[in-house]
């Protein structure tokens, strides 16, 4: 193998961050997955279990020197990987880099709580196997994936009992997650944990609503996003990241909300330039100079608010109305001229 093609294969692939995504960036190319069936956070779908993949079995000891400045995914691995794991997570975070490492229930790590680290603990082993009182051993203040599976973990029955437990461990976040599934991952999960009613589903029935899941989290005070983990120094532009997240939430909750499509995809496009951009948007909004810049009228109105109060309005609106326990009410009179930008 070449140098160069060495090189590039040790890089990370990137993806857009998103909220629905745990905002990853940045994804190993190849690990040694765990032996215990997990989602892939970053694909949202289910990941390989129980077996090696073909290539290489690891390349997350080559992300150690590579300069990244936004979210990198560490998924689970078998528990003898984890030291080499931690080691480069820890690594990364002192290069500024923020990291999110994913654990399955019963794994440890020693990768230190500081800021741009987050844990997210896949509740899918425990889901499949019913055996929630693991649930309550979750440390406090975690944060967890609850993946949807027609016939398998979509009933609400299931999400009371397992919402009650990881509220009384102290999980500040629960967010839903409906992996895709492909015809091989039906066939296994119908064959290993389904029922007949299951199998049925598996195969012929959609997921419910990940809006629906968080419905019911929210009245067990468990978050239903993820806050976005933020570089530090070295790495600069936490503020720009902040900004652009809080955008792209928006977006993502417009679009959830079912309100008009062009729209929310102005705020996304809005937050991908501020993720790219090289100003200080909070310093030019303190400024009054926010005209000048490429943004639609909404978007340069969040970014001014919460560039003075550090929040959004807009934004805490969405997110109720998300988690309103009744069905959707009518449209917030928020105008939608998001052409509008100078």
């Amino acid at each position: 193998m070449s140098r160069s093609a060495a090189g590039t294969e040790a890089k990370p692939a990137a993806q857009l961050p998103e909220p629905g995504r745990f905002w990853i960036r940045y994804v190993p190319r190849s690990w040694e997955p765990p032996e215990r069936p997990w989602v892939n956070l970053a694909a949202g779908a289910l990941g390989e279990w129980g077996r090696a993949p073909k290539s290489r079995t690891s390349d997350l000891a080559a992300l150690a020197d590579t300069p990244l400045d936004d979210v990198l995914y560490l998924p689970p691995v078998p528990a003898r990987r984890a030291a080499a794991r931690d080691e480069m997570a820890r690594a990364r975070l002192m290069a500024g880099t923020p990291v999110l490492v994913q654990l399955l229930p019963g794994d440890e790590s020693t990768v230190p709580s500081v800021t741009g680290a987050a844990f997210v603990f896949d509740l899918l082993p425990v889901l499949l196997d019913r055996d929630l009182g693991r649930l309550r051993r979750l440390p406090a203040g975690a944060s967890a994936v609850f993946p949807l599976l027609p016939g398998v973990t979509d009933d609400p029955a299931l999400w009371e009992l397992a919402c009650r437990d990881l509220a009384a461990a102290g999980v500040r976040c629960v967010q839903a997650l409906a992996p895709v599934l492909a015809p091989a991952d039906r066939r296994r999960l119908a064959e290993r944990w389904g029922e007949e009613e299951a199998f049925e589903a598996l195969f012929h029935r959609e997921p419910p609503a990940e809006r629906d899941f968080a419905r019911l989290a929210h009245r067990h005070g468990l978050e239903p996003f993820l806050p976005r983990p933020l570089p530090r120094p070295p790495v600069l532009g936490a503020g720009n990241r902040r900004i652009a997240g809080v955008l792209a939430l928006a977006a993502e909750l417009w679009l959830r909300l079912g309100r008009p499509v062009e729209a929310g995809q102005a705020l996304y496009k809005d937050a991908r330039w501020i993720d790219r951009s090289p100003y200080d948007l909070e310093a030019l909004a303190r400024e009054g100079n926010l005209g000048v810049l490429p943004l639609d009228a909404a978007s340069r109105e969040i970014v001014a608010e919460h560039a003075e109060t550090g929040g959004s309005e807009r934004l805490d609106r969405l997110l109720a109305e998300y988690l309103a326990p009744d069905a959707p009410g009518a449209d917030e009179p928020w105008r939608t001229d998001h052409a509008q930008s100078t």
